[in-house]
């Protein structure tokens, strides 16, 4: 996928990690595409912020991809838009061959996927996150600086903070939010927010 001309949407400090691993991969980054206003105009690594989402079509770039920070604006954003999603790893990432890497998804630098593990679409690997074998990501999740042991999961848009750990086997649900620091030492409800050591509800699924 080298020399590719890849859009990035949005253009807040999230977009500036993804186009720095574009540009650390090899890729052309050909702009951004934001819907502020106050940003259309300015640039980033002297790459424009060339104007609105609406603006970019798939005769702008080869294809585009999501920095994007929040999981739901994330979502939101990909059904929206009919485009060719860029999946990318920063050359300083370690992702072993035997992982599935879905569409859209970015594994910043530092970060590690271990064997057999299968990674969603549009997720954030950020930077020194972990994923050891056999895991399975969904679609939207994001990891800050947190480690997926053995065999663990987060379902789709889980957001696991800085510092957070999962146990081995353990299950975090869908939307959930697993705090920073926290150690996720039995199954995370989905739509429920847990922090601490080790975690417990804070925050109750919506009704």
């Amino acid at each position: 996928m080298s020399n590719q001309k890849i859009a990035v949407i949005g253009a807040g400090g999230h977009a500036k990690v993804v186009a720095s691993t574009l540009i650390a991969a090899g890729h052309q980054v050909v702009g951004f595409y934001d819907d502020d206003p106050q940003k259309w105009g300015s640039y980033i690594f002297d790459i424009p912020v060339i104007g609105p989402v609406s603006k970019l079509t798939s005769q702008s770039c080869s294809h585009a991809i999501l920095g994007i920070g929040s999981n739901e604006v994330r979502k939101r954003v990909a059904e929206q838009l009919d485009l060719e999603w860029a999946t990318v790893v920063h050359p300083f990432a370690w992702v072993h061959p035997e992982v599935s890497l879905g569409a859209g998804t970015v594994v910043c630098a530092g970060a590690i996927v271990q064997p057999y593990s299968q990674i969603g679409s549009h997720v954030i690997i950020n930077t020194k996150a972990s994923v050891d074998h056999d895991c399975c990501v969904g679609d939207y999740v994001h990891m800050a600086l947190s480690h997926l042991a053995g065999g663990a999961s987060a379902d789709e848009g889980a957001f696991l903070a800085l510092g957070s750990i999962v146990f081995p086997g353990v299950r975090v649900g869908a939307w959930a939010t697993l705090g920073a620091g926290s150690v996720a030492m039995k199954d995370v409800p989905p739509r429920t927010t847990v922090a601490g050591m080790p975690a417990r509800v804070i925050r109750e699924a919506p009704q």
